[in-house]
């Protein structure tokens, strides 16, 4: 899906579009600003799967530093927002994980299962529910 839209609302329309049949389970917001505003109001207009819980990670700010975030969106869905960067966990949380990490990853024991889906089929998916992980890669 393009983010160059026509016309006020026409990024909002594609996005609720997007979201018509199955919520997302997870979003990465690398933009933020006016393009948030528009996730947040297709999400809060997609009257389907309002059961389903959605995790929202807001990781950059491309688009903007500011969003509206309202309220009856909170109230009428199961949405978890968080931040992810560098500020989100401190360097002596990360510095104390890293030997195991590192340890596990050097003897292979460390397994992290995933789904790759190039993506033109984005759509399969958002519908995984296998219990790996889903990334979605380049066609």
């Amino acid at each position: 899906m393009s983010l160059a839209q026509d016309g006020p609302g026409g990024l909002e329309q594609a996005l609720a579009d997007a979201v018509s049949e199955t919520s997302p389970g997870l979003v990465l917001d690398y933009l933020w600003g006016p393009v948030a505003e528009a996730t947040f109001a297709a999400l809060g207009r997609s009257g389907e799967d309002t059961e389903a819980n959605t995790s929202y990670v807001q990781i950059g700010s491309l688009a903007g530093v500011e969003a509206s975030l309202p309220a009856d969106l909170l109230r009428s869905r199961r949405i978890r927002i968080t931040g992810s960067g560098a500020g989100s966990v401190s360097a002596e949380e990360m510095l104390a994980e890293a030997p195991e990490v590192m340890a596990r990853f050097a003897d292979g024991s460390l397994h992290l299962p995933y789904t790759a889906f190039p993506l033109s089929r984005v759509g399969e998916a958002w519908a995984h529910t296998g219990r790996s992980r889903v990334v979605v890669v380049p066609d």
